[in-house]
């Protein structure tokens, strides 16, 4: 068995390919991601550079300094569309790359050689008679056998993230002012 066919196998593996490819789709995929995000914001949530916005009436319930009822108030509210939605956001949170390899070499060889020879000479005198024959006879087996196997897997894990802190105080504020009463004056 060559003992320099197994490393050999392996120093010719281009691994920085095999881990880099896979590490850079990962990083294309993150941008490509944020790219779209950027286009869902651009397309639905914001239109001739203002923020498309839902707007409703509610009635705002009005208190005095001792907390009691005097009635209420219409009150318009305009919530930007940013705001009201759940956000496509996604963010590779784990890539794992497996590599597996295998390598078998097996040697098998037998050989074998025969050789017949026989002599007869036919020499005619009387009732004598010689007869000669010579036939050789050669056999030869060889075998060689390897067997490589790879198993490569990518593994990656994808995480939808919540909005960012500024949106998610934007969305807090007005949900603060629809449930808090606003004290009379």
């Amino acid at each position: 068995m060559d003992s320099q066919f197994i490393g050999s196998v392996i120093n010719a593996l281009p691994l920085e390919h095999m881990i880099g490819g896979p590490l850079q789709a990962m990083i294309k995929a993150q941008v490509q991601a944020s790219k779209s995000y950027t286009d869902f914001l651009l397309s639905v949530c914001i239109k001739d550079g203002k923020a498309v916005a839902i707007e409703f009436d509610y009635d705002e319930t009005v208190v005095d300094e001792q907390g009691v009822s005097k009635g209420s108030v219409t009150r318009k509210m305009s919530i930007p569309l940013l705001a009201a939605i759940t956000h496509p956001i996604i963010c590779i949170e784990d890539g794992t790359i497996d590599f597996e390899l295998e390598v078998s070499q097996s040697e098998a060889s037998s050989s074998s050689t025969e050789a017949e020879a026989s002599v007869e000479a036919s020499i005619g005198w009387g009732v004598f008679k010689a007869k000669m024959t010579g036939k050789v006879s050669h056999k030869s087996e060889q075998t060689r056998s390897t067997d490589t196997r790879a198993k490569y897997s990518i593994h990656t894990q994808i995480k939808r993230q919540e909005p960012p802190e500024a949106l998610q105080r934007v969305i807090d504020y007005l949900t603060n002012a629809k449930t808090k009463p606003v004290a009379a004056q």
